[in-house]
């Protein structure tokens, strides 16, 4: 039997934290990250994801991108129902390919 977090699709954003030097020892700057950053996709035995490379992106426009492309690995969709109860690709496996320009 399933559990309901067994359920789902887990993506991890991790975001880079900076040290500063405290009387010689390096700590971390409580609350503060870069906007950069790795995302990670849990393994799921229901969905048949495997845990794999982690993706990193460099900036916050590049988040969406990297999301997409880490998706895409997986062959995981992420999906809305339109108008007529159709299921519609929005990121992920059968979505357009990204044109970033940033």
């Amino acid at each position: 039997m399933t559990t309901q977090d067994e359920k789902g699709i887990f993506v991890t954003i991790r975001f880079w934290t900076d040290f500063a030097e405290q009387d010689g020892t390096k700590i971390v700057i409580p609350k503060k990250a870069w906007a950069a950053g790795t995302l990670y996709v849990r393994a799921s035995q229901v969905h048949g994801i495997r845990a794999e490379d982690s993706v990193m992106f460099n900036n916050l426009e590049e988040l969406l991108v990297k999301l997409d492309e880490l998706l895409k690995k997986r062959d995981v969709s992420l999906v809305i129902r339109d108008e007529k109860g159709n299921l519609v690709p929005r990121l992920g496996k059968s979505y357009p390919k990204w044109t970033w320009t940033g």
